[in-house]
């Protein structure tokens, strides 16, 4: 077998009418035969030569065969087109003519179908289906036609005046033949599998059964119009958009070849809206009608299928996404939720489609609120949505968690909907703010550390700023740390620090920030309190260590300051209250002193 033969053959190890291990001579038989009958049946159409007819169905059947089981079987082609022309009106010389031609013909279409409309796969996009009809139903018949015609002219069997119409019923015959039975052939060989549902069957069984009576009542001559010339043709077309859309490719090469054999027979009885002339010019203006719809009901099915594919891709994204997807329409209407959004939110499917995307917003965030607009808006978004800000969605039981969302609009049949990418970053945000606290508290006890308590101070300034109310900060120091460390170890003086820490937190305002930042060094800012509220906040945390009998007794010095009186930045209010501070102590050690003394 030469190297086109076995790239033909390779063609049809994927699957088809045969299989690949099937013995040549018998595929060479078989085609053989079926060639010959097909083609005498076909010659009974001839009118203006025995052996040229505008019906020519081997044609197809031999690109289908190329197709589907290799360029191996083009003996069988070969013989079968001798065999025809042989036994109709023809010489051996001009047998072969033809016959070269035809092989010729479906050798051509088959590698330029495979080259450059992906052979078998040409039916399933519009591309590849212009690009089979140009080769196969255009360029590669003009073979068979110049053989045929240059043949039957050279044996004496046509003058060449009739040449021209040979020629051109030659090669409109084998295009239509191409156009409609090749693809018939392909899409039902069983490469691909297919399944109808009963419903889907019930259907057929009532689609099929219309087309034949509407075949019958525009071609059949079921009803005449002698008067008007009613262009009745159109009413097949209806019929072809319903199987090319319902039943696929299969379903409209289905119906054209229903109809076919119905609009032949009529026409040949000089019955249809194309019976206007000879027989062999009104069957030719038929062949045309009939190839335009089989073009036409491969593209819609082709169409049909491209859109039901890339529905089920995106479904299949959709579905396999890692995040919480919701598309939501123009209206603000649920369309779409997958798997990953029904666990987040606590929903099934089908509580979630229909309705209102507000059902996933919780009351503060729905309409009037600022950031409303980003469960709705048709802009992608160049980050998610609700990084940097606190943007939150709400389950069916009512709980909220916070979110990200990333938004992009997609046009789908003129519709615009909005994919929300949901992602629940309820453990970032706890990371995060265990992360802050660690970045502004204090390990040991718990407060603001001095990094926090300066951006209380610059918040405050700003607040003060614009209400013209004052604040106050109040500086504590813990008397004799060095000594309680050296008498009783480091851990008494550690929990020393902690029991000043809770009297503070328990004293203080929920506005008010209590903070360690030094060894032995406590601050609180207290909004909107004068000096004598810090004192008094500084005396409750006093008698509340004191009151403890069942801890050593501890005791601080304080000093407080107020903004903007006492300074205008933090270093120099607290620079006040450190100084005040350290008054208290010296009068504190004064006495200590005094009190030693006597």
């Amino acid at each position: 077998m030469d190297t086109r033969a076995r790239a033909g053959s390779s063609q049809s190890e994927e699957g088809g009418l045969l299989p690949s291990q099937f013995p040549r001579i018998i595929s060479v038989i078989l085609i053989l035969v079926v060639y010959f009958l097909v083609g005498k049946a076909s010659l009974t159409f001839a009118s203006i030569h025995p052996s040229v007819t505008p019906v020519w169905l081997p044609t197809g059947i031999a690109l289908a065969a190329l197709m589907l089981l290799g360029y191996r079987i083009w003996p069988g082609i070969l013989l079968g087109a001798f065999l025809v022309n042989l036994t109709t009106a023809g010489s051996i010389a001009t047998s072969c003519g033809i016959a070269v031609g035809n092989t010729l013909e479906g050798i051509t279409g088959a590698y330029l179908v495979i080259r450059f409309a992906r052979g078998c796969k040409a039916f399933f996009r519009i591309q590849d289906i212009f690009r089979f009809v140009f080769v196969a139903g255009i360029l590669s018949t003009t073979v068979s036609a110049t053989f045929g015609a240059t043949s039957l002219c050279l044996g004496g069997f046509a003058n060449w005046p009739s040449y021209a119409s040979i020629w051109l019923t030659w090669w409109l015959g084998d295009g239509v033949s191409n156009v409609v039975v090749a693809p018939l052939l392909v899409l039902w060989s069983g490469r691909t599998s297919f399944k109808w549902a009963r419903a889907r069957i019930v259907e057929a069984a009532v689609l099929f059964p219309i087309l034949v009576a509407t075949g019958q009542v525009v071609f059949g001559g079921l009803f005449t119009f002698r008067e008007r010339n009613y262009p009745l043709e159109f009413l097949c077309i209806p019929l072809l958009i319903w199987a090319a859309f319902r039943f696929g490719g299969r379903g409209a090469t289905l119906a054209i070849f229903i109809l076919y054999p119905i609009a032949i027979r009529g026409t040949l009885h000089g019955l249809g809206p194309f019976a206007i002339g000879s027989r062999n010019d009104s069957v030719l203006l038929l062949d045309l009608f009939i190839a335009t719809l089989a073009v036409m009901g491969l593209v819609l099915a082709a169409a049909t299928m491209g859109l039901t594919r890339a529905a089920e891709r995106f479904g299949r994204v959709v579905e396999s996404a890692p995040n919480a997807i919701v598309a939501v329409d123009g209206e603000g209407k649920i369309v779409l939720v997958n798997r990953q959004a029904e666990k987040i939110f606590g929903y099934q499917r089908k509580e979630l489609v229909g309705r209102s995307v507000e059902v996933l917003v919780p009351e503060r965030f729905r309409a009037g609120h600022p950031e409303h607009r980003l469960w709705f808006s048709t802009k992608p978004t160049a980050r998610p949505m609700g990084a940097g800000r606190d943007l939150y969605a709400i389950r069916k039981d009512g709980s909220e968690f916070p979110v990200e969302i990333g938004l992009n609009p997609i046009e789908i049949e003129q519709t615009t909907l909005v994919l929300c990418a949901i992602v629940d970053i309820t453990e970032r945000k706890r990371t995060e703010e265990a992360i802050h606290r660690l970045a502004s508290s204090d390990p040991l006890t718990g407060l603001a550390n001095y990094r926090r308590l300066l951006e209380v101070f610059k918040m405050e300034v700003e607040r003060a700023g614009r209400t013209g109310r004052a604040f106050s900060l109040l500086l504590l120091d813990l008397d004799g740390l060095k000594k309680i460390n050296d008498a009783h170890g480091h851990l008494t003086g550690s929990r020393a620090l902690c029991r000043l820490a809770l009297g503070l937190h328990q004293q203080c305002r929920l506005n008010d920030t209590p903070a360690r930042h030094g060894g032995d060094e406590f601050s609180v800012i207290l909004p909107e309190t004068d000096l004598e509220g810090a004192r008094n906040l500084a005396s409750r945390v006093a008698e509340q260590l004191a009151g403890d009998l069942e801890q050593p007794p501890i005791s601080f010095s304080f000093g407080v300051a107020s903004f903007p009186e006492d300074g205008s930045t933090f270093d120099q209010v607290l620079e006040k209250a450190d100084r005040s501070l350290y008054d208290m102590k010296r009068a504190h050690e004064k006495r200590a002193r005094t009190k030693r003394s006597q």
